[in-house]
């Protein structure tokens, strides 16, 4: 099975990559950055034979079976497409595209074509992600009556000095997908309408610096999103209520629990904080902690590649990446209009 990696950022570098390469059916056969030097260095430092500035001249000269797309997200639909009507089988990164109306062009292409579309969001293969997955698909916290979930990080000036991420979403388009991706996973009912608030916080900017993003879903649960680049921290925590109890999840640093109802006393929670820092620190000892990040990759790109090898469902289907993007739209659309947005109407 032959692999265009199309982008040859620190995703490409660091993940999609050295996975691929782990897979021994597996071979690259070019990667492609429209910076051809940085393609060229790639290149040579995986040992990967071609390498192009134009992916339409990749993907002419190198058949590719399938298309992994690790560019900026406003070029995903444009390569996308192009992709499909080549035939090819397409990976993306997240978001699947900024735009809902190119979302719906690309889920039309890739169905005329027949070609699988996944989408990565890796922090579904996290193992405490699947935990509470597993629970809350066995309905032991009995019906879901709300979630808040917290996704805070540093403003990637931080930690890249380039300029792609400062468009109109900001921290909503940057890993807010994450978050919006996980909520709407944890949840068996379909979101019905979405509002929020906050925008440019210091109003110094022209993107999206924080926000509240509030879905109300068919059912009558609700779900709070609270995304920001502003508290210079990596907070990425679920807090789900259900009718018969309660889910708290610490989803970067791998903890979790649930309560029935009881009443905690301080002797549980100190035993719980021991286990939690002892676990902390096998983790960090072992290297583990910070592997992370390539562990759960591993798991959605093998997912992928074993989905187009048996003509499966993907791990995560281009239809739930584009209801994200449509939550994503449509609190875009509530912060100018101060009015709450329906999702049928939007889509």
């Amino acid at each position: 099975m032959k692999i265009c990696v199309i982008g040859c950022g620190a995703v490409a570098r660091r993940m999609h990559i050295p996975v691929f390469q782990t897979i021994p059916e597996v071979e690259i056969v070019s990667v492609v950055d429209s910076y051809e030097q940085l393609a060229k260095d790639v290149a040579k430092e995986f040992g990967i034979n071609r390498y192009y500035a134009d992916y339409k001249k990749a993907l002419s000269e190198t058949d590719a079976d399938i298309v992994s797309v690790c560019t900026p997200s406003f070029t995903h639909a444009d390569i996308i497409l192009y992709a499909a009507k080549l035939g090819k089988h397409i990976l993306a990164e997240k978001p699947l595209t900024l735009d809902l109306e190119e979302g719906k062009r690309v889920l039309e292409a890739v169905k005329d074509r027949g070609v699988q579309l996944g989408v990565v969001f890796n922090y579904r293969s996290v193992d405490v992600a699947q935990q509470v997955h597993a629970v809350l698909q066995q309905k032991k916290l009995g019906r879901i009556v709300s979630m808040i979930g917290v996704a805070h990080t540093p403003c990637p000036s931080s930690w890249t000095s380039g300029r792609w991420l400062y468009h109109e979403g900001g921290a909503l388009d940057d890993f807010g997908p994450h978050l919006i991706d996980m909520l709407l996973w944890s949840n068996p009912s379909v979101v019905e309408s979405v509002s929020a608030q906050g925008g440019d916080f210091t109003g110094g900017f022209n993107f999206i610096s924080h926000i509240q993003v509030s879905m109300q879903f068919k059912d009558t649960s609700l779900a709070l999103a609270d995304i920001s680049w502003l508290n210079d921290s990596f907070l990425f925590n679920l807090d789900i209520h259900g009718t018969a109890g309660r889910i708290v999840c610490d989803i970067r640093n791998g903890r979790w629990y649930k309560t029935h109802g009881q009443v905690l006393s301080p002797l549980t929670e100190m035993n719980r904080t021991f286990r939690d820092a002892t676990k902390m620190i096998a983790s960090v000892a072992s290297g583990k902690y910070f592997r992370g990040g390539i562990t759960y990759h591993s798991r959605s790109i093998a997912g992928f590649i074993d989905a187009v090898k048996t003509n499966s469902r993907p791990p995560i289907t281009g239809a739930e990446a584009l209801m994200v993007t449509a939550v994503s739209t449509a609190a875009k659309q509530s912060l100018k209009t101060h009015k709450t947005v329906y999702i049928d109407e939007l889509i």
